[in-house]
């Protein structure tokens, strides 16, 4: 049967069909769809993490008992889990570990300058890359073979267009599921044993050391040589004008926009196979190379001696966030008419979801003027200059320290506050909020708890009251862990009672030592709570000082008709939060039951 599957669907089917028996992940656009489909699977033991690292160091666990599992993050998660591959390349592997990688290519955030195949080339793994939905399904069983055959983690990357583009994909109705262990290896060390024994004994290959010993280094040369032979690395000649090197998505592209060019279709983007590159080199005239993310393969394929043509041709950001055909078209044809963006479209800032906690706290620090750092949650939104809430945004985690770190060297009496996520706080911020108690520090922290993590869609997280292997009796509050680490004033605040969540924040601002506000109130998308009222403006006693707008709320709109501007609630998405009637002075707005 054929199915119309996205990439992240295909990856999750390919690692079922593989017989993977645990996977392991933390939420993270584009790639939170692959957890999300695997855990469908009732076959497979899934979990969301508290993240990446520990994501990542439970599927070397379970591939270290003998069974095959993987774990999935998109890059700027794959920082935080760098630590746990470092270590694991190079070991021993029994089951195939696989670590499926989402490079976020051409989105608003700083996924774009990060790029998982460097991660893949330092730490020495081999590293796959589809270009479609059928082949994220069948690289991925791929990918648990070489691991297993090679002794060694392999990264898939998957990009934001793989991940969430359907294609047509094969899939057997009739498979049932069986379960692969391989169990090899009693001993799995990190490299840094090996390498200790490979430079300080004589006889490595004694019986006494060979169940330590691993020659991760040889077996990595011999893969190098067999990519030469991969079918995923296709070597198509035509044209010996121009010939293309490429990989994943961008092969579609170059298909597209140079259907008579020579190409060589990467499939395995480490170790590259030298054979065929020669080969092509040597065919064309004109060799260029055309990826997605920064110039890994161009820099790589110079090293070995071939001159081509990349990032001269197609410059990274601002000039460039991702590659279209048409982009391949205008570079490499001569003459042909370059497409222009639209000049009338408006440009526009993200936004919060009207009713969101964030706008709350964006309110109370603006109105007062407190200075406060940001890390990666919804709440990022409020540091964009329409917002402008916040003076520093950094990391998932990172509030809590830089809020820190800045409060115990300044000597001015306005401290900087973190603002932070449940998400980023479960992932990372925990250690900041330790650091602080164990360094006598003095900051203010306030917790946006929304019962998910949801940037990413609305996943689980542990105070979230749900989850894939959720029991209500282990159900963390985030209160509570506060309290355990140290933090003796703790306060927990419903951000709709505006004027009480005010004065927790100010006395928290103010006290002596450390503090903590919980803003606690489940996400308005991911859990869509019933609405008993809406907003509206009185247009008679508006004045247009447009000080609503400020609010960063998605419902206020600004219209421009014909008597001039004026400023409208909608009634469609007003979640009745009454935020706008606190700020309006004039007394414009008011509430309506429904």
């Amino acid at each position: 049967m054929r199915a119309l599957l996205t990439g992240n669907e295909a990856v999750a089917r390919g690692a079922y069909e593989a017989g993977v028996k645990l996977a392991s992940g933390y939420p993270g656009a584009p790639s939170t769809e692959v957890m999300e489909s695997i855990s469908s699977y009732k076959e497979v033991y899934s979990e969301w993490s508290t993240n990446e690292k520990v994501a990542l160091e439970v599927a070397i666990g379970a591939s270290f008992a003998g069974y095959r599992s993987f774990a999935v993050m998109k890059t700027v998660g794959l920082n935080v889990a760098s630590d746990a591959l470092m270590f694991a390349a190079g070991s021993q592997i029994n089951g195939g570990l696989v670590i499926v990688v989402s490079d976020d290519v051409g989105r608003s955030s700083g996924d774009d300058y990060n790029d998982c195949r460097f991660y893949g080339q330092n730490a020495a793994v081999p590293i796959l890359e589809p270009s479609d939905s059928q082949e994220a399904k069948d690289f991925m069983k791929l990918a648990f073979e070489i691991s297993e055959e090679f002794s060694t983690p392999v990264i898939l990357r998957l990009t934001s267009v793989t991940c969430k583009t359907k294609s047509l994909v094969e899939v057997d109705e009739s498979y049932v599921y069986q379960q692969v262990e391989n169990h090899k290896y009693d001993f799995s060390f990190q490299r840094t044993m090996i390498t200790t024994m490979m430079t300080g004994i004589k006889n490595p290959t004694s019986p006494k050391l060979a169940k330590y010993y691993n020659n991760f280094t040889g077996t990595m040369r011999k893969l190098e040589d067999e990519s030469n032979q991969l079918d995923i690395n296709k070597l198509e000649l035509d044209s010996k004008e121009i010939g293309v090197i490429t990989a994943g998505v961008a092969y579609s592209y170059v298909k597209e926009a140079l259907p008579e060019a020579s190409v060589l279709k990467l499939g395995m983007i480490n170790p590259l196979p030298r054979k065929l590159i020669k080969e092509i080199a040597s065919y064309v005239k004109t060799l260029y190379v055309i990826e997605e993310g920064q110039n890994v393969l161009e820099r790589n394929i110079k090293n070995i001696g071939v001159n081509v043509i990349g990032e001269e041709l197609f410059p990274r950001f601002p000039e460039m966030i991702r590659l279209t055909p048409d982009i391949i078209e205008e570079k490499i044809i001569p003459g042909i008419t370059k497409n222009k963006p639209r000049e009338d479209v408006p440009f526009r800032l993200p936004m919060n979801c009207a009713g969101c906690s964030h706008l709350f706290v964006y309110h109370v620090l603006k109105k007062h003027k407190i200075k406060a750092s940001i890390d990666i949650t919804c709440g990022i939104i409020g540091a964009f200059p329409h917002v402008d809430a916040f003076r520093n945004a950094k990391c998932m985690g990172s509030a809590i320290g830089v809020a820190h770190g800045y409060n115990v060297l300044t000597k001015n009496p306005e401290q900087y506050v973190a603002v932070i996520g449940d998400g980023g706080f479960w992932n990372t911020g925990i250690s900041g909020l330790i650091n602080l108690v164990y360094n006598s520090g003095n900051s203010t922290v306030i917790i946006m708890d929304n019962s998910c993590v949801a940037m990413t869609g609305g996943q689980c997280c542990p105070s979230s009251g749900f989850g894939i292997n959720y029991k209500p009796e282990n159900n963390i509050e985030i209160s509570d862990i506060c309290k355990a680490v140290g933090i003796k004033d703790v306060a927990v605040i419903d951000p709709y009672n505006v004027d009480e969540l005010e004065d927790v924040i100010l006395k928290a601002v103010k006290s002596e030592g450390n503090s903590v506000v919980v803003v606690k109130k489940e996400c308005i998308t991911a859990f869509k709570p019933k609405r008993t009222g809406k907003c509206q403006v009185k247009q008679d006693s508006c004045s247009k000082c447009k000080l609503c707008l400020k609010i960063g709320c998605l419902a206020i709109e600004r219209k421009v008709n014909a008597e001039g501007d004026e400023v409208k609630i909608n009634g469609d998405i007003c979640m009745g939060c009454k935020l706008c009637t606190n700020v309006c002075k004039r007394g414009a707005i008011e509430y309506v039951q429904e």
